[in-house]
């Protein structure tokens, strides 16, 4: 099974990252931009096949299933951290006049995949043994960045992705990864039924 989505998300203020409040009271139209979830393209792969009974015995019974997702970066706000423009609330004040969402963070691409084998002890009592692997790519897939600057105007060249390796001398750990997905785990597993 094969599924793809595209989709876009605009509107004025998300509550993924901050709360949903405009950076200007008096115009909240000036932040009508991409949301906080927009994810532009979606792919996911599901599968599973099982081996022919008529097999030999060595390879009957096996069933391998895999399960991958990919999708587009997540898009933030570049914010200053402080309150520049003394409204008195700091969290959605951008750095010099970035348009919000206008930072693409990182895609996430994942590939998990399941190999199990029955085993028939007697008619009535079966076992069952799996192996699974969740990220089987390692990828580090990152889910969200600091993006607070540091300071309110860019001091530099202006970032717009993820890895793109721009930093700020406001904020040092700038644009690197704050969350990511977990990494490659490998699960062993076996189950009697009677």
């Amino acid at each position: 099974m094969a599924n793809y989505t595209w989709s876009k998300s605009i509107d004025i203020a998300t509550t993924v990252n901050l709360p949903n409040t405009p950076e200007n009271y008096l115009h909240p139209e000036f932040d009508r931009a991409l949301g906080d979830n927009d994810v532009r393209h979606r792919f996911t792969l599901a599968f599973l096949t099982e081996s022919p009974k008529e097999w030999p015995i060595v390879v009957r019974d096996f069933k391998f299933s895999l399960l991958s997702s990919l999708q587009s970066a997540r898009w933030f706000s570049i914010n200053a951290g402080f309150d520049t423009n003394g409204d008195g609330f700091p969290f959605p004040d951008r750095v010099g006049t970035s348009a919000r969402n206008s930072y693409k963070g990182d895609p996430f691409y994942n590939v998990d995949v399941r190999l199990q084998r029955e085993i028939p002890f007697t008619e009535r009592v079966k076992g069952e043994a799996s192996v699974e692997v969740f990220n089987l790519l390692n990828r580090p897939n990152v889910l969200d960045v600091d993006h607070v600057y540091g300071l309110a105007d860019f001091a530099g060249p202006v970032p717009k992705e993820f890895g793109d390796h721009i930093s700020s001398p406001g904020n040092p750990t700038f644009g690197s990864p704050k969350f990511a997905a977990e990494a490659r785990q490998l699960q062993l597993s076996f189950r009697i039924t009677f």
